[in-house]
């Protein structure tokens, strides 16, 4: 058998493993409500189907409103149109609703040479947004590029960057949720 203090240690690794090992092999299903819908852009042809009358009950989940899909993918097109108009391959694209629960976005993407990149951002459908593009760098001033945005068209921008990664964030006036308009916005970086 072995001393007393070992057969304590060996009653002691027991009792530990036996509640991790029960435990180890759990799944957890935590079902989605309509607050946890994410926001998807949608292609216009699908945009353009409709299923039925819209419902007028006032518990219909978010984005369940065709008319409201469909102007969401004529935006998506408008925007692809804008960010497009700079040519070359793009390096890090992004595009996000501007309003409803689940609105902007964030991306980050690893540039393989320093150089200068051309940063194109665009919204359609709202009256305004900002882009912040940067680096981070240990030990060097934070001081991303921000690019205001009226939605009437695209705004680009020659910056500079090193090598290693570079974000996109698109800001937002107001904070919170909105109403969903089918709103979008979107960046795009080019060499």
């Amino acid at each position: 058998m072995g001393t007393e203090p070992q057969r304590h240690w060996h009653a002691l690794a027991l009792c530990l493993f036996i509640p991790l090992a029960g435990t180890s092999g759990c799944v957890y299903d935590y079902p989605e409500t309509a607050d946890t819908v994410t926001a998807r852009p949608v292609d216009s042809a699908a945009a353009g189907r409709t299923t039925g009358p819209e419902p007028k009950s006032a518990s219909a989940r978010p984005y369940d409103d065709q008319r409201i899909l469909a102007r969401e993918a004529e935006n998506y097109a408008e925007l692809d149109r804008l960010l497009k108009a700079v040519p070359g391959p793009a390096l890090l694209t992004e595009v996000g609703p501007l309003d409803g629960p689940l609105r902007g976005f964030g991306t980050m993407d690893k540039i393989e040479s320093a150089g200068d990149y051309t940063v194109t951002a665009a919204c359609v459908g709202a009256s305004g947004a900002t882009v912040s593009v940067g680096q981070e760098f240990p030990g060097a001033p934070f001081q991303p590029v921000e690019l205001t945005l009226n939605c009437t068209g695209s705004t680009s921008q020659v910056i500079s960057l090193q090598q290693g990664y570079v974000f996109a964030h698109l800001r937002l006036p107001g904070p919170g949720e909105t109403p969903w308009t089918g709103a979008v916005g979107g960046v795009r970086l080019t060499r």
